[in-house]
């Protein structure tokens, strides 16, 4: 008998508590009289009053050491709402304005995001998460994969062990054979867009080596293995990584056509995605049609691949690129 009235009163408490987290914050305050009509729309089979809530409220708050449903009496009525202790709701807005932006995560990952992210704050504040613009690009199809691949990595940087892994960029080459590469992990950074796996390099112990995170596979931690990084190497991994930086600038969408060689296919998803339609010149030539922003920083972006990309349509494209290279390098030499 008593384990039963236990139980109820543990439903009504759960109950009550959860229609207050979701059904109030600071500008929404809610009423006794408000959770009871909740209650009565929810069809449970229990009622409350003043003293019943409040002592809720009260336990709730003492099991989480802080004044998290806040409460208060103006006139007549005793208002209670939910105060998110940990993550202000214009921060939250920002986390998921960053994960959709970026192209590496699945449309399924974002709408997670997204819905984890409301749970947290009230009903009323559900349309600030309303995303009414798709950005998403393909880069990263199979997200149970890669979130296996990147616990095996954390595994290793926390026992500080080296891994052993795939690099398996795109190829327009079937089969490709794949070696095995074994380095010692420092961290996973998200930059350009991109999420990287930072190691050791194998040379030099000194500098570090950035591999795109969802071209990792098959990882395994090398088990006979110990890694350990002085104040200077780590020194200068973080100089390496403030140096993984990306700037847009100004410019206007264009749809723009590039012949680019197999060798760089990689390079092309990266700054592409993957569902470009890339098609066959020859052995050695493949063209395609994207859209991107067409500025300086586009054109430097061709030409670091020195000729194995380049501008393959219209005059006017053509052009401009010619005029990018006159000013910036050509009469810019001539004058020095």
């Amino acid at each position: 008998m008593n384990r039963n009235k236990d139980h109820d009163s543990y439903i009504k408490y759960i109950s009550v508590i959860d229609l207050i987290i979701k059904n109030s914050d600071e500008k929404n305050p809610i009423t006794i009289n408000q959770i009871q009509d909740l209650i009565y729309d929810k069809g449970y089979d229990f009622k409350i009053d003043f003293r019943i809530v409040k002592k809720f409220v009260e336990n709730y708050n003492n099991y989480y050491e802080d004044t998290i449903i806040k409460t208060y009496k103006e006139g007549r009525n005793n208002y209670f709402y939910y105060e998110n202790p940990n993550l202000d709701l214009m921060e939250a807005k920002a986390i998921i304005d960053l994960v959709y932006s970026s192209h590496f995560f699945t449309l399924k990952t974002k709408e997670n995001y997204k819905k984890r992210m409301q749970d947290l704050f009230s009903i009323h504040n559900q349309a600030y998460f309303q995303k009414r613009l798709n950005l998403h690009v393909v880069k990263n199809e199979n997200e149970q994969v890669f979130y296996q691949e990147l616990e095996v990595i954390t595994k290793a940087i926390k026992k500080k062990k080296k891994i052993r892994f795939e690099y398996q960029k795109p190829s327009l080459t079937f089969n490709e054979k794949h070696k095995l590469t074994e380095l010692a992990p420092i961290d996973t950074v998200f930059s350009n867009n991109e999420y990287y796996l930072l190691c050791q390099g194998a040379k030099d112990p000194n500098t570090c080596i950035q591999y795109r995170l969802d071209y990792v596979k098959n990882v395994e931690i090398v088990k006979d293995s110990d890694v350990k990084f002085d104040d200077y190497q780590l020194n200068s991994f973080e100089k390496k990584l403030n140096n993984m930086t990306y700037m847009y600038g100004e410019g206007k969408i264009e749809v723009i056509e590039l012949e680019f060689t197999p060798n760089v296919y990689s390079n092309m998803i990266d700054k592409f995605g993957k569902d470009i339609h890339p098609k066959k010149i020859n052995e050695n030539l493949y063209c395609v049609q994207v859209r991107h922003i067409i500025n300086s920083t586009f054109y430097s972006w061709i030409i670091g691949f020195g000729g194995r990309i380049q501008i393959a349509d219209n005059d006017v494209h053509k052009k401009q690129f010619k005029d990018f290279l006159m000013e910036n390098f050509i009469n810019k030499n001539n004058t020095d």
